[in-house]
């Protein structure tokens, strides 16, 4: 039997072609086979059709219809949408294709059924016809700004990030919206395969056109800030880093560690503690207690007083479990022997860290394990950002 897609087209099919019948017939009476008109048994054998669930017929009987009212044009239209939505889209191209090239139908149902036959495309994978029929779109005046959007998508699922730029201007152009943040985060995505390709002056290039287009882009400062460091330029890389944490400090954990990698070559510890000092001032994350407990460590104080500092103030897996492991190592605990459960307990924790997710969507609440720039799920670029309590430093 016919699912519950099809039947809710049922009496809409009845009514337009019913309705065009009659309107056929009150008016000045044409010939059948001049006008190429559907007949009531044509009509009666494509509901049929579809109720017997036999959607490859009915599309054959739709597409031998020669006449269209514009009722009928939508029901075209209507019916490809619905299969295109269901995952059929050599079904949805047949039904847009035909309805596409015919002759004698309004200009505007014409550019409806080519944008559709383009989205059926790109649904398809055919990107390249897809961005040909888009484009032919846009040139016309016709779905301008939906079309730019969907070339630039196209260009976004290839990885050609020129082009996807190019298209990002046109968009802005014709939304009157800037496009800055999305063009920004293409200029990295080319710094990002010129450090790739062993590029790093071109990648460098690249992201400081990115901050170009957005001065608050974190990606980009982390992109300098790595950039920098790999090329021994430590004082400069750190000025990065903590550019990147003040833009958004929800990337401390991304910024912590390289930045004391950077100080420690600059000798800059006062600068490095007061940046923790900084940290806990403009974030809620627990991590500046972990850094400044290894900072004691190192240098032969005990961090444990710090440490359940922490875990007072900001409680949290990364602070336990750095209390843990600080912990095993105290001489009265081994005396105790309490030493291996608390280091099973702090292996279980880091298991349980491990496995949790690292970033999440603010946009739509994706949790990956690692970094996406632009959301696998909604799509949005720059909405990802690390979780703080799963985070090493």
């Amino acid at each position: 039997m016919l699912d519950g897609l099809f039947a809710w087209l049922l009496l809409p099919l009845g009514l337009v072609l019913g309705w065009a019948l009659r309107a056929r017939n009150a008016g000045v009476a044409r010939p059948p086979a001049e006008r190429g008109s559907v007949s009531a048994v044509q009509l009666g054998g494509l509901l049929h059709q579809l109720e017997s669930d036999d959607p490859d017929q009915a599309i054959v009987a739709l597409t031998q219809v020669g006449d269209l009212d514009p009722g009928a044009a939508e029901l075209h239209l209507t019916l490809g949408k619905m299969f295109r939505k269901r995952g059929e889209v050599d079904r949805a191209l047949r039904i847009h294709e035909s309805l596409a090239s015919r002759d004698g139908i309004a200009p505007e149902l014409q550019a409806e059924a080519r944008f559709e036959l383009a989205r059926d495309y790109h649904a398809a994978g055919v990107l390249d016809r897809a961005e040909e029929l888009f484009q032919s779109l846009a040139e016309q005046g016709r779905y301008v700004t939906a079309a730019l959007d969907a070339i630039r998508t196209i260009h976004e699922q290839a990885h050609d990030w020129r082009p996807a730029i190019e298209a990002a201007r046109r968009l802005e152009a014709a939304l009157g919206e800037s496009q800055r943040a999305a063009i920004a985060q293409y200029y990295c995505e080319l710094a990002d395969e010129a450090q790739a390709a062993k590029q790093p002056d071109e990648a460098v290039k690249f992201a400081k056109r990115a901050l170009d287009e957005e001065a608050g882009c974190v990606r980009a400062r982390l992109q300098l800030g790595g950039l920098e460091m790999a090329a021994g330029r430590h004082a400069v890389a750190a000025k990065h880093y903590l550019k990147a944490f003040e833009q958004d400090p929800r990337f401390l954990a991304d910024v912590i560690e390289p930045l004391q990698r950077c100080m420690a070559e600059t000798k800059d510890r006062e600068g490095y503690l007061q940046f923790l000092h900084d940290a806990r001032e403009m974030s809620s994350s627990s991590l500046p207690f972990v850094a400044e407990a290894r900072l004691l460590a190192e240098e032969g104080v005990d961090p444990l007083d710090r440490l359940a500092q922490g875990l007072e103030a900001r409680p949290s897996r990364a602070v336990l479990a750095e209390f843990l492991e600080v912990l095993e190592r105290q001489p009265d605990v081994i005396a105790s022997g309490l030493d291996k459960p608390a280091a099973s307990l702090r292996q279980a924790l880091v298991r349980l860290m491990e496995s949790s997710p690292r970033y999440q969507c603010s946009n739509c609440g994706f949790s990956p394990r690692q970094m996406f720039w632009q959301c696998p799920a909604c799509k949005h670029w720059g909405t990802t950002a690390p979780a703080d309590d799963v985070m090493r430093v």
